[in-house]
């Protein structure tokens, strides 16, 4: 008995001792359970119904003003402007929204077509009750696994997310710790040698990731993809693996050891997992949270590959300003990590 409480002071001891390790194991709970409260302070992001109405963001078209008026007192139904019929149609398959409206194009058609899926019947219902010249209500057949394709780009985006923070962070850390970073300083090679090669090893494997990932979601769960929205997601992950790396890299040349690198990559994910809309969208939170992560690389990247794998977008002009955002994350890490990294520490 006495051996147990010695050794177990010992473990307790070595804790405590680390000032990482202690603030992690005690504090970062807290810190946790607090940004949660202010993420979730307006409730669950589930709990109010949303209503895509193709248009645009600056419409006067009078009929979306109807239903804007005749929803107003609704607060449980968010009403979102989205561009054309098919990222509305994407955002119904996917579960992203739980009716779509389509305003008339052609004479003799109704003012409005109001579309759900089998599950949202009654809510469909109930809006053609309030909605101006109640519309009929239209049942599209749309998968069942829909929130699962709401989720994969999130799954593609963070498994790059890891594959760049740890994949250089935590890997250049145990360089420097075991001596190999000092070995590699007495050869002839360049910091963009060995740069290079670390970007060109993690490329591979996050190719293999993307390559599982798509057969997965094509077989598992009967998500089609055309060749030009498999050719856009390798290009929107590059871009992502390029960030996340110079992101770690960063990280690493700050951190000297390797069990701070770990605690600190792993307390920078839960802000990158909440605020990046891997699992909801950033406009059911606080609008500050929602403001703070639009500009995150992680936020830019699962909504670039939601575009082209789910919403069909195939164009540069409208992915281009998200591939800005993630450039100039990309640009100030590796720019700041060539200016400190040193062979030795």
């Amino acid at each position: 008995m006495k051996a147990f409480l010695v050794l177990t002071r010992l473990r307790v001891l070595d804790v405590l001792r680390s000032k990482s390790s202690a603030g992690f194991v005690i504090f970062f709970p807290v810190a946790l359970m607090l940004g949660l409260g202010l993420v979730f302070m307006n409730g669950h992001p589930f709990e109010r119904r949303t209503l895509a109405i193709v248009g645009t963001a600056d419409s006067a078209d009078p009929s979306i003003a109807a239903v804007r008026m005749a929803l107003a007192s609704f607060e449980e139904v968010r009403v979102e402007i989205v561009p054309n019929e098919a990222v509305a149609m994407g955002k119904l398959r996917a579960r992203m929204a739980n009716a779509v409206i389509l305003l008339a194009t052609e004479v003799r058609t109704p003012s409005l077509r109001l579309i759900v899926g089998p599950r949202d019947q009654l809510f469909g219902r109930g809006l053609a009750e309030v909605l101006p010249d109640t519309p009929r209500v239209e049942v599209l057949d749309v998968p069942k696994w829909g929130y699962v394709q709401y989720l994969f780009p999130g799954a593609l985006a963070f498994s790059v997310l890891l594959s760049g923070l740890f994949g250089m962070g935590y890997a250049l850390v145990l360089s420097r710790q075991n001596g190999f970073l000092k070995k590699l300083a007495t050869t002839p090679m360049g910091k963009a040698t060995f740069i290079g090669a670390q970007i060109t090893s993690r490329a591979l494997l996050v190719l293999v990731q993307l390559a599982l990932l798509i057969t997965t979601a094509w077989i598992g769960f009967g998500m089609r993809f055309s060749p030009a929205a498999i050719l856009w997601a390798g290009v929107i992950s590059a871009l992502g693996l390029l960030t996340f790396l110079g992101l770690g890299f960063a990280l690493a040349c700050l951190i000297r050891t390797e069990d701070l690198v770990v605690d600190v990559i792993s307390a920078v994910n839960i802000p990158l997992i909440l605020l990046s809309e891997l699992f909801f969208p950033l406009d059911t939170l606080p609008r500050w949270l929602s403001a703070f992560g639009s500009v995150l690389p992680s936020t830019q990247m699962v909504r670039l590959l939601r575009a082209v794998l789910l919403y069909g977008v195939d164009n540069i002009a409208s992915v281009a300003p998200g591939l800005g955002v993630m450039a100039l994350w990309m640009v100030a890490g590796f720019g700041l990590s060539l200016r400190v990294f040193k062979w030795h520490a």
